[in-house]
């Protein structure tokens, strides 16, 4: 919420008033999830359909992960922005750094998530849930479920270049 306010406070709204994914491709910002602290990045292929992706550190895992998503409807526009439900599929990759070795993790996952782009700035916030698969993943306890399936989330927001 700090970055939205610090971005809007330096955007002009006359140059921002471009919407996102139209004029607007490409855009950097910041995420948490798991990755607790996340550059997130998007570009978006056509008005409807992009690529995002995340370079993070959850702790011991150094985590990039790259989704394919797609808008499905507009659940509501406000005065304030348009709020989109999209759906996602992508690919998520790893190092676990414990201390003495380093362990890769490769998986795959899908969700659903929610896109807050607002009209006056070039400015979007996300949040997104879904599912992983990780089947390269070390289990160093034991081998359960939460190991090879795990949750996926991420909640943040980007600013779009022109």
């Amino acid at each position: 919420m700090i970055t939205t306010l610090a971005l809007s406070l330096l955007v002009d709204p006359a140059a921002a008033a471009t919407e996102v994914g139209t004029a607007r491709k490409f855009g950097l910002g910041a995420a948490s999830g798991n990755g607790f602290i996340s550059a997130a990045g998007k570009y978006w292929l056509k008005p409807a359909i992009g690529i995002s992706a995340y370079l993070g550190n959850g702790g011991l895992l150094q985590q990039v992960r790259a989704n394919f998503e797609v808008d499905l409807f507009t659940a509501r526009d406000t005065e304030l922005g348009k709020f989109d439900v999209y759906w996602l599929a992508g690919v998520d990759g790893g190092v676990w750094l414990y201390p003495g070795f380093a362990s890769g993790k490769l998986g795959f996952g899908t969700g659903l998530g929610v896109d807050l782009k607002f009209h006056d700035m070039p400015l979007d916030a996300f949040v997104d849930v879904g599912l992983g698969g990780y089947p390269f993943d070390v289990c160093t306890i034991s081998v359960t479920l939460f190991c090879y399936m795990q949750p996926r989330a991420d909640l943040g927001v980007r600013y779009y270049f022109p």
